[in-house]
């Protein structure tokens, strides 16, 4: 009696996020390092400080201030649910089943979801420096999360933030260290600016790579499809 009654989820992967949800948050996320920069918390040392500490005073900010202000236009309820961060999440086949991606974004108004814990914009933030270099920190404990399906394994896109010190660029920085990471992360489209994106005196404009994932929907049987990830480098000094 009551087939069809409900609509059917959509299958895997989930609807692709709009290019101009990305950009909002991208926006928000730089606003938020503005603000940051100019006013620290006491003791707060942008510059020298661990990556946990700068996301936590960095969503502080996204949440308390930017999210449902004046600020950025359309980082609001309207748009997004409230900024979430290190949520417990399985992977794809569920053989782990306590990561904690950095930041989620939730979006109002999404179409159903097969999976609708895992229907976010994924955010993960790693530090770029001498000692957190674009290969080793932000590739290899960062973006690599994307390809095996560890983070957004259900979604088409997700977006990487560096936390970039002097003299670290996105080209050729990440460049040169994904063409040395072939088949570990397998790069369909090498890092190239967003032409909808624009630098700041404290951030680069996003660039987007597109990779070849390694993994199978346990749920269809289906190989993952590419996925885009765009990388925001926010300037630390």
């Amino acid at each position: 009696m009551i087939q069809g009654f409900f609509q059917q989820a959509a299958d895997l992967p989930h609807k692709p996020i709009p290019l101009a949800i990305h950009l909002i948050v991208e926006d928000a996320l730089r606003a938020s390092w503005n603000q940051l920069r100019k006013n620290p918390p006491a003791g707060f040392l942008i510059s020298t400080a661990q990556e946990d500490v700068v996301t936590h005073e960095l969503l502080k900010i996204l949440h308390g201030d930017i999210f449902d202000g004046d600020a950025v236009p359309g980082f609001n309820r309207e748009y997004f649910e409230s900024p979430k961060r290190e949520a417990k999440l399985e992977n794809f086949d569920e053989t782990k089943r306590d990561l904690m991606p950095d930041l989620l974004i939730g979006m109002v108004g999404r179409p159903r979801a097969r999976i609708p814990w895992q229907d976010y914009l994924f955010i993960e933030c790693k530090p770029v420096d001498k000692k957190h270099t674009a290969g080793q920190t932000y590739c290899d404990a960062g973006l690599i999360r994307f390809v095996r399906g560890d983070y957004a394994w259900a979604m088409t896109s997700a977006l990487m933030v560096g936390y970039a010190n002097k003299d670290y660029c996105i080209l050729p920085k990440l460049d040169e260290a994904l063409k040395n990471r072939v088949p570990e992360i397998p790069t369909v489209a090498y890092p190239l600016p967003c032409r909808h994106s624009n630098a700041a005196g404290f951030s680069e404009a996003t660039h987007s790579s597109e990779h070849s994932r390694t993994f199978t929907y346990v749920q269809t049987s289906v190989a993952a499809p590419k996925i885009v990830v765009r990388h925001l480098w926010l300037k630390r000094d």
